[in-house]
Formats: structure tokens, sequence, C-alpha cells
């Protein structure tokens, strides 16, 4: 195929070192900090990479050169392309930031090469936007432009589908729409599993990522549930996305995190005040969790928490929410080692001070404004969400403990 003469070139100015900078273009947290949702990637001349977004398409290549913290050059081959062509990224120290020059060259002749061209220069230009804007500012664009349905999630598998009556075993169910949101004002409930967004099927969260690409808060769409056998669809006005403001600060966040903590801890212990170890222990059903359980899973959500930040130092997010569900033998195990009250609420509490002593002192994080703020988006939006969900829980428990 012969080349054309058509190249791409997108400079752009980051605030931020060179160094910095650079691992953007060189880790796999680094480009899905900016650029794509799943990533491989290794860093050396001759390694292989692969880029992955929910949509479906995908790129892949090798590494031809890697020059920290000055050039990544690599071979790119994305799905449905005639042909390979070369990203050359180049940094360069301008003031107190970096020059980022990228060129896409390689393209030959053709309706499927002047395709490719196209939504190679769209996708770089949003890509690069978005490089500018996580390191001035930590916010993913992809993010704060994206509307939302106004729900929190909860697991959701071929168990809990037969637990709940519904006759499907993928979607996505609703722990709790948010007061006020477009879920809420359709009429969607708790436990509600979503099947249909706006014609598209959904068999997980990564589709639900795909079928709002392209949306604008304010669109209305067409939402199918099911509510245990039955099928519900309901229009919903998509909501904009709400987020605090708060400094990019490891020492500020862990903080506040505290502050969440203690507001948090003070309810749970005033709540189980004068509850009885045998109410605890106490299971509505067989599909539901004790008091106890709940305490147990509290406190192995804060292990995973800690194994979320030990993650982001490392450079090794897990990429897709689907990795992590709950293991009820794993809630057996704590239950073995801390079977009181007092116990397990002060476990609670010793690993709540863990992660944020982690935090607090994750120095590796202080130049990853895109990791500090992911962390505290909804943390700081929604303080204590998970924690209050199931303080309702429990209410519900106890009172039904004390009835039975």
């Amino acid at each position: 195929m012969t080349p054309t003469n058509e190249e791409l070139s997108i400079r752009q100015v980051v605030d931020a070192a060179p160094d910095d900078v650079f691992y953007a273009f060189a880790t796999a947290q680094g480009w899905r900090d900016w650029l794509c949702d799943s990533a491989r990637f290794e860093a050396r001349a001759g390694g292989c990479y692969q880029l992955a977004w929910t949509s479906g398409w995908y790129t892949a290549g090798t590494v031809r050169e890697l020059v920290k913290p000055e050039k990544v050059v690599l071979m790119w081959f994305g799905k449905d392309d005639p042909g390979p062509t070369e990203v050359k990224i180049e940094l360069k120290s301008k003031g107190d930031g970096t020059q980022v020059e990228l060129r896409h060259s390689g393209f030959g002749q053709g309706e499927d090469w002047e395709k490719c061209l196209e939504e190679a220069r769209k996708g770089w230009q949003e890509g690069m936007e978005n490089l500018e804007s996580i390191f001035s500012t930590g916010k993913d664009l992809r993010i704060v432009r994206r509307p939302m349905l106004g729900i929190f999630l909860n697991d959701f598998d071929e168990k809990i589908a037969k637990e709940l009556g519904v006759p499907v075993d993928k979607g996505v169910r609703i722990d709790k729409p948010v007061e006020g949101m477009g879920a809420e004002r359709a009429g969607l409930q708790p436990n509600d599993v979503i099947v249909e967004f706006d014609g598209k099927t959904i068999r997980g969260f990564a589709d639900m990522n795909t079928a709002f690409q392209g949306k604008k808060a304010g669109e209305v769409v067409q939402v199918s549930v099911y509510r245990g056998s039955e099928k519900i669809t309901a229009e919903m006005e998509l909501s904009s996305r709400p987020y605090a403001e708060f400094p990019l600060d490891v020492k500020y966040m862990a903080q506040r995190f505290r502050e969440i903590d203690a507001e948090v801890m003070g309810e749970l212990r005033a709540l189980l005040e004068g509850v009885g170890e045998d109410e605890a222990e106490f299971n509505p059903s067989p599909e539901e969790w004790s008091v106890k359980e709940i305490l147990a899973h509290l406190i192995v959500s804060e292990h995973y928490g800690q194994h979320g930040v030990a993650e982001y130092i490392n450079d090794a997010q897990r990429e897709f929410t689907e990795e992590f569900g709950n293991v009820h033998s794993q809630l057996k195990a704590v239950l073995t080692t801390t079977s009181t009250i007092p116990e397990l609420l002060d476990r609670l509490e010793k690993n709540k001070e863990e992660a944020n002593t982690l935090i607090e002192h994750a120095e590796e994080l202080k130049s990853r404004k895109a990791v500090l703020w992911r962390m505290g988006f909804e943390a700081f939006q929604y303080p204590g969400v998970h924690d209050r969900v199931h303080m309702d829980q429990m209410r519900t428990t106890i009172e039904a403990a004390r009835k039975g």
C-alpha cells in the first residue's frame, strides 16, 4: 500500500513534568487514565501492548522505541484498520510543564484509509484534551461529561436471580436509586435488574458503559428492568453528573475520609447499642445476611479498598467492576476469628484507619492527579453511602429478629 503524505500531528501542553507525563504513555494504568478502558503495556523496546475500549474497538502492536522521559514509538494496528500505522509521542519541557507532540503516520490511500484517518483524528483530539485535564485538574472528562442514571449498583449472578425471581442471570442490579435523579423519577426500585438501555441489551457493567457513549444529560431513553418476574419498561431522563470539588492532596483526602468514617462509626455504634449477640446472628431468610454478616461484609470491603489503593500505587489498578464480588465463605472466615459485635465494630474501625493511613502516606500518588480525583469522586459526593445503605439493611434485620 502506497502511503499518503497525510499525517496527524497534535500538540498539547500539559501541566506536569516530562517524567510524570511519560507515565501516561508507558504504563497500562497511564493509558487507561486518559484514553482507553482496558490496557496491557510492556514498557520496553520490542515489547507488546494492547489497548481496548468498551465499545468493542481495540488496537495492538509492538513498542518500537521507548526512551524515558522523551519518546514512545508504537506500531499501531486497530480493529478494522486497513493496515498498520505508526504513532510517535515526543515529550519536551516547556516552562513548568511538558509539550506533548503526537504524530500518527503511515496512512494509505482509498476510502477505508480516509475513514481510518478521520477516526484517528477524532480519537486523538478527544484523548489529548483529556490528557491535559487529568494533569491540570485530575478530572477525567469521560466521566465528567457522561450523563448518569442515578443508581448505586449491586452484585448480580445466577444465584441472586433465583432469589429475586428474575428469569435472567445477566444484567445490572440496582442497589438503590439516587434521590432526585433520573432513575428515581422514572420509578426504578432497589433490586430492579436493568436488561435493556436505549434498545441495547445490558448483560453487565461494561454494556452500560458502552450504551452511555454519545449520550448527553437531558436526553430521554427507554430502560427495561425485571422486577421479580415482571419486565417493566420506563422512559427516563438522563441526569447530569454531580461531583464534589476537593484538593488533590493525600493528607487532605485521608483526613476527610477520617471525618466521614468517624460519623459512620458513631451512627453504627449507636444503631447496635443494646442489640444482643443472638439478635445479630438472626437471618431473616436463607438468602439474607444477619447483622454480623453485614458487619463482616463491611470489614471485607475495607480490605478491598486497601488493595485498590495499593494497586494504584503499583500502576496496576483492576480494570473491570465485574472482578469484584461478595464471597460468603470470606464473611464466615471473618466471623470465625471475630465473633462478637464489639469485636466486629473495633475491627471495622481499625480497618478504616489502616486504609486512611495508607492514603495519607501514599507519596507515590502525589503526581497522579487523575488517580486522586477518581478516588475522591464518588466518596466525597456520597460520603459513607455504602455503610449507610447496609445500616438500613441492619435496621430491617434487627426489627425482624425482635418480631420473631
